[in-house]
């Protein structure tokens, strides 16, 4: 039987189609040479990983004397401060205060160290050698909390702050001259720009202290010294002494009666400081919504200050009283403060205020 044409043509087609494609050689990979980006441009090559910050220890003592708190403290590299924390603690311990209501450390130096000249912030600078590397004590008067400053502290070093409950397991409680001091030794990282709590590495008070960089110049760092202020003093007061931390000093007397006032540069927060007056003229401490309460306002250097009294009870035989004016003004924080017998404060209320309100720098 034979086919249609039209089936002829298909299997012809169909036959010449099968040929062709038996013809064709088996398909390859292609491969291709592309050359490295890195290679081309340096410039490409993988980030290299942040250095390591280098290890940082810190040693400080607080010591608390009268109104202001005084704190030692050295910073350095690990392998030449911990070969040093023996030296550092004989000299602390071996610290005498001056009599009086602002006590003022002094001291005898090793043979081997050298003082260095202070300034409006710090005190002095003890410097001496150890292992052939020159290391800083700073001295410092400053406030705040013990549990404030080691916070600081340790975020001078890179560490995280710790609670309340973890301040004994952390530090070391000794005497200093019959005044209590507390020792930190903490080791932690260099800070580039501040720690786990944003401080920078010199941050002058909590109330404050520094991480032991070179002596810093009065004319660029820190608050305008005494000599830059300008105040109308009332006629009744007379010029006095200043004391370790203080830029002007006045007194008034009245038979056995006086007040003294001082203008100071130095820091620490309102509540501590505040506390810290109240518990010398016989009044307890206030929790920070009371404070705020018993705050007024009063301008002073340009800026707006916070101004608080603290009379001492009235059944108290030889009464206190202390008036407490803080400001942070200057590119520093400011304390103005009047302190003496109850009933000559009183009287010398108006001109203490007056007096606070013309203070101004130059």
């Amino acid at each position: 039987m034979l086919l249609p044409r039209l089936d002829l043509r298909r299997f012809f087609w169909l036959g010449v189609i099968a040929a062709i494609a038996g013809c064709r050689p088996p398909e390859q990979i292609a491969k291709y040479t592309v050359t490295k980006p890195e290679l081309i441009d340096p410039t490409l090559t993988a980030v290299a990983p942040p250095a390591v910050a280098p290890p940082q220890q810190l040693l400080a003592a607080m010591v608390q004397a009268g109104e202001q708190s005084w704190f030692f403290k050295l910073t350095g590299d690990p392998a030449v401060v911990e070969p040093s924390r023996t030296r550092f603690l004989d000299f602390v311990k071996s610290i005498k205060f001056s009599a009086g209501t602002e006590p003022r450390p002094t001291w005898t130096l090793p043979a081997d160290w050298e003082e260095l000249p202070g300034n409006q912030i710090r005190l002095a600078t003890l410097r001496f050698q150890s292992g052939g590397e020159p290391l800083e004590i700073t001295v410092i008067p400053a406030g705040g909390t013990v549990l404030d400053n080691v916070n600081r502290w340790r975020d001078q070093v890179n560490l995280e702050p710790i609670p309340a409950d973890e301040l004994a397991s952390t530090t070391e409680s000794f005497k200093v001259d019959g005044r209590p001091c507390t020792f930190a030794s903490l080791v932690g990282t260099r800070s580039s720009g501040g720690g786990p709590m944003g401080s920078a590495p010199f941050a002058p008070f909590a109330g404050g202290a520094t991480s032991a960089p070179p002596p810093v110049s009065p004319k660029s760092a820190g608050p305008p010294a005494g000599g830059d202020l300008k105040y109308d003093a009332p006629k009744e007061w007379s010029t006095a002494p200043n004391n370790a931390v203080s830029v002007a000093a006045f007194e008034v007397t009245d038979g056995k009666q006086r007040v003294e006032i001082t203008v100071s540069p130095v820091g620490g927060d309102l509540l501590s400081n505040v506390n810290r007056w109240r518990d010398q003229v016989g009044l307890p401490p206030l929790d920070i919504g009371e404070l705020a309460k018993s705050l007024q306002k009063i301008a002073t250097l340009g800026a707006t200050g916070d101004y608080v009294e603290a009379v001492g009870p009235g059944d108290v035989t030889a009464a206190q009283t202390i008036l407490g004016v803080r400001v942070d003004a200057g590119g520093g924080t400011w304390f103005i403060r009047l302190r003496g017998d109850r009933d000559l404060a009183a009287r010398e209320k108006a001109h203490f205020e007056a007096f606070v309100k013309s203070l101004q720098f130059k």
